[in-house]
This record gives C-alpha cells, sequence and structure tokens, in this order.
C-alpha cells in the first residue's frame, strides 16, 4: 500500500450541497462510513464520506464532541489522493514519535482542575453505555490494566484537553506548540476527534496515539499519527 496518508476535507452542506450530490454518485469510488467516523481512515479506501449522523451511532459518547463544536452538521470526506474541488483542511500520516513524557496521575489531576474545563466539556461525553463499560473492562483486563472505569475516563477526558490548553507537548525549531497524546493507546479515547481537528485545530501540528477502537490504521509502537492542518 505504501506511505499512508489520508486528505481530511469538511465540507458544508449548504455551501457545497452540490459537490455533495456529485459525490455521492461516484459509486465505484466512495465508501460511506456505516457506522463510525474512523471507518474513513482504512487504507484502501479511496474516498470516504462521513456524515453527520455517523457521530451518534457506535461512538455516540465520543461524538458529544463534535455535536458540540462548530462542524456540527458538516460532511467529512476523507481521501487517497488530494483534491483539486474542495479547500482541504489537513492530513494524517504517520511518524515515528517518542514522546519526552507520558502523563502522571498528578499530570490528570492538574488537567481536571483547571477552570476552563467545565466550558469545554460536551454533554454527553461521560454517558457511558452498558455495552461500553462491559467492552472497556473487558479491555482493561485483557491488556493487565489494573484501574477501574473512573480513573481510565479521567485520562481520556484530560488527553482531550491537553489539545484544548495542553500540559504535555513538544516545540517546533520556530517554538511552535505540538500537543501530544498524554498516554499511550490503552488509556486513550476517540482519537477521531484530534484526527479531523475537532479538537486542537488551532495548533498546526498534534501528534495522537492510535485510541483502542482505531482498527483501520496499523502501527508500530514506536508510530504516532501526525496530523497536519493544511493553513
Amino acid at each position: 500500500m505504501g506511505e499512508f496518508i489520508k486528505h481530511i476535507y469538511w465540507l458544508d452542506p449548504i455551501a457545497h450541497g452540490d459537490a455533495l450530490a456529485e459525490l455521492r454518485k461516484d459509486r465505484k469510488r466512495l465508501y460511506r462510513a456505516k457506522h463510525a467516523p474512523c471507518q474513513a481512515l482504512y487504507p484502501r479506501r479511496e474516498v470516504a464520506l462521513v456524515e453527520p449522523g455517523i457521530w451518534d451511532l457506535q461512538c455516540r459518547r465520543q461524538g458529544s464532541w463534535y455535536r458540540a463544536s462548530h462542524r456540527q452538521g458538516q460532511f467529512l470526506v476523507v481521501t487517497n489522493r488530494a483534491l483539486t474541488d474542495f479547500e482541504p483542511w489537513g492530513h494524517v500520516s504517520l511518524e515515528d514519535f517518542q514522546p519526552p513524557r507520558l502523563a502522571t496521575d498528578e499530570d490528570v489531576v492538574e488537567i481536571l482542575s483547571d477552570a476552563r474545563v467545565p466550558e469545554v466539556l460536551p454533554e454527553g461525553w461521560g454517558d457511558f453505555s452498558p455495552w461500553e463499560v462491559q467492552a472497556v473492562n473487558a479491555y482493561l483486563t485483557a491488556e493487565g490494566i489494573d484501574r477501574s472505569l473512573q480513573e481510565v475516563f479521567c485520562y481520556y477526558t484530560a488527553n482531550h484537553l491537553n489539545f484544548v490548553f495542553p500540559r504535555l507537548f513538544v516545540r517546533e525549531e520556530e517554538g511552535q506548540v505540538i500537543p501530544y497524546s498524554i498516554q499511550r493507546t490503552a488509556q486513550v479515547c476517540s482519537a477521531c476527534v484530534q484526527i479531523f481537528g475537532i479538537l486542537g485545530e488551532q495548533f498546526p501540528v498534534k501528534y495522537l496515539a492510535p485510541c483502542p477502537g482505531l482498527k483501520y490504521v496499523k502501527t508500530t509502537p514506536s508510530q504516532y499519527l501526525r496530523v497536519t492542518r493544511a493553513s
């Protein structure tokens, strides 16, 4: 398959209604996400469309960030090759990255204690379904992680907040802040929120550990998803 790269576009249904209609006609190339936004990242899918309602399905709790954002109601298009008809939001690739350090419990407490947190957290973010409670607990057991769901949820939340007001980050030579996932895969959730720029859009570059549900992108232990904003 070669190097992994996906180009990301956000389309407003009013401004791009005709273009979306034309895109839907391309049944040979177009894949329409059925359950979750990250299905658009599967390498063999040349062009993928994520309709707004997809964020309410399999990952409804995680989709609360989309529903609370300025992207609500917009369509997401993800492609293997750059499109000339639309202005790109950015792209995602794989890159070796070694975080200087990972978050401790003390870091998480400090992040969650920030006075800005209540203004940022979306309604529904903490609403675990019975199925998800069972799935997360089973995953933690399988991974040998001795933490409760509530403890891990604190890490989930702090990880997202790190892309709003970063505590763990690196800097480019020019001084630009580059936030990264505060923990490894087992203790992060819904990487799609950062991959597609719903959180952290103000940062030109982000490094993301894949979340447990991101099964469509194969990474090595040293690889992170590098998200680069187009402008």
